[in-house]
């Protein structure tokens, strides 16, 4: 039984003892600011829930800290009167076998409040007040089994990491459609969680869309349909300086660009029956197969004359297949000629941004129609902000103008849809896109036709080379069955979504025959 000590503003049951204060924001509540002494060994608060019934103090809120970094406590139950849990309040309870079972009056939940509780295990349900779910509240939370949301929900905000490490909640899916209020949810929120899949809702959907059109009302950016991205299937290829032909060797890329194999390359494609392809204009070194002004006057000797993006894509074309031109600037500590050249080493982060833009828009100029689209690489690299920044220079207060960027992509097509790759997450580095960049992402779950951030869902997977790039001999092994990836596909691209297989690519313009193959038998 609990007994109070109204002189010291303690509550005492059994070795446990909290301390408590009038809580201003409640009449006639009070706030259970800390556990200042705890019994020795495994413990539990379940007796917290009968405080009102044996002192007549009403329980209203958790204070912060309330019994962070206890290695000890192994269970709680929460009082029924909660209406506001503190930031940090169950921090590093590692040794916690429950999952909150909240309260439905309960309000606010702070910031770090269930951090690391990495023990709890069973589902968790959020209940219909809470309007945010502050910044890794429920960080590596990782035996939770489910992630669930009550009718009537007035959730309007899931922060960053709120949820990020939650890798119990792998099975099943996390509905959102309850949360009618839900306008915003981090590029971080959900990261490494990857339920198998994700309702977002209608109304969370045409409220994502009509965020989109307020920022290009702002930006001035002409968003395009994605209509024909939606549920298609495509193939990615890295063919860069850095391919090697199936000797292990290379000649000279203005050799391998003039004798590369269009015919050979397009009946590939054919074949596979693909929608669109993704093709490098440049990749670890800045040396685009094209010709190129704007890059001609930062560096000599790095173009081409033959333009093979635009041949590329007039071919494909031809036969209905939609080219997509991957961007790299270059600026990864593979090619430091480039990366001085360009200012980004030289001391001339503005120079550097505004020479890729004019770079982007000579080639979006060059290819015109014939390029449908763009998938912007390396942006972690010229930022600091999203998932992490490992740039090469401090950046400092330089903005890299990734609007700028987007726009200079479609100066040759203006209904050319374009990809920031993030490397991560959903983060979003501007809001100048229009479908998500998906890398590698085999476990993404399945979410509809858009993401949690308003953008065309599509997922980039190498499917043999997980380097990606064509370096030695033999073509590499396939990663997949027919079973594991037809079931993939049809899943994804079922639901919306785009799925590009990259394919490991020769210097001659080879395609792995075998992968082809593959996607013949599973397309049939």
């Amino acid at each position: 039984m609990w007994v109070k000590n109204l002189t010291q503003s303690i509550l005492e049951n059994n070795g446990i003892v909290i301390s408590f204060e009038e809580d201003k924001l409640y009449q006639g509540g009070i706030v259970l600011k800390k556990v200042i002494s705890f019994p020795e060994g495994e413990w539990s608060l379940d007796s917290l829930a009968e405080i009102e019934a044996d002192t007549g103090l009403i329980p209203t809120t958790l204070g912060p800290a309330f019994v962070a970094f206890n290695k000890t406590l192994v269970s709680y139950v929460l009082p029924k009167t909660l209406r506001r849990i503190g930031a940090a309040a169950f921090f590093l309870c590692t040794k916690i076998k429950n999952p909150p079972d909240f309260p439905k009056v309960l309000e606010k939940i702070g910031a770090a409040a269930f951090y690391y509780n990495e023990s709890a295990n069973g589902p968790l349900v959020i209940p219909p007040r809470i309007k945010a779910i502050e910044k890794e509240t429920f960080f590596w939370c990782a035996n939770l089994k489910s992630i669930a949301f009550a009718e009537g929900s007035q959730l309007e905000r899931i922060e960053a990491g709120a949820f990020r490490r939650c890798t119990g909640a792998r099975t099943g899916a996390v509905d959102f459609t309850p949360c009618t209020e839900l306008s915003y949810i981090d590029g971080q929120a959900f990261m490494n969680v990857e339920p198998e899949r994700v309702y977002f809702g209608d109304i969370y959907n045409k409220r994502k869309a009509q965020q989109l059109a307020e920022a290009d009302a702002i930006t001035g950016y002409p968003r395009a349909s994605t209509d024909w991205l939606a549920g298609a299937f495509g193939i990615g290829v890295h063919w860069t300086t850095w391919s090697t032909d199936l000797n292990g060797e290379k000649n000279s890329f203005d050799e391998a660009v003039e004798a590369f194999d269009i015919p050979r390359f397009v009946a590939q494609l054919k074949d596979a029956k693909v929608d669109y392809i993704i093709f490098t204009s440049s990749w670890a070194e800045q040396h685009p197969p094209a010709p190129c002004p704007a890059l001609d006057k930062i560096i000599s000797g790095r173009t081409t004359k033959r333009n093979l993006l635009l041949e590329i894509a007039q071919a494909l074309d031809a036969e209905g297949i939609r080219t997509i031109l991957y961007y790299n600037h270059g600026c990864n500590s593979e090619d430091p000629e480039w990366m001085k050249a360009v200012g980004y080493t030289d001391n001339r982060l503005e120079d550097f941004g505004k020479n890729i833009v004019s770079i982007v828009r000579d080639l979006s100029l060059s290819c015109g129609k014939y390029v449908s689209g763009w998938w912007f690489d390396s942006s972690v690299s010229v930022s600091n902000a999203g998932v992490r920044s490992p740039a090469i220079v401090k950046l400092g207060d330089f903005k890299y103008p990734f609007d700028e960027v987007s726009k200079a992509a479609k100066a040759g097509n203006k209904d050319a849809i374009v990809s920031v790759n993030c490397q991560g997450g959903s983060f979003m580095f501007t809001t100048c896109q229009e479908y998500y960049s998906g890398e590698e992402l085999i476990y993404f779950p399945l979410c509809g036709r858009t993401n949690a951030q308003g953008m065309q869902m599509h997922i980039w997977l190498t499917m043999d080379n997980k380097n990606w790039v064509h370096q030695g001999k033999e073509f590499s092994p396939l990663r997949f069955n027919d079973e594991e990836l037809s079931r993939f596909l049809s899943r994804h691209t079922e639901d919306g979504c785009a799925v590009t297989l990259n394919v490991d690519i020769d210097r001659s313009g080879l395609l792995n025959p075998e992968a082809i193959e593959q996607i013949k038998r599973i397309r049939k």
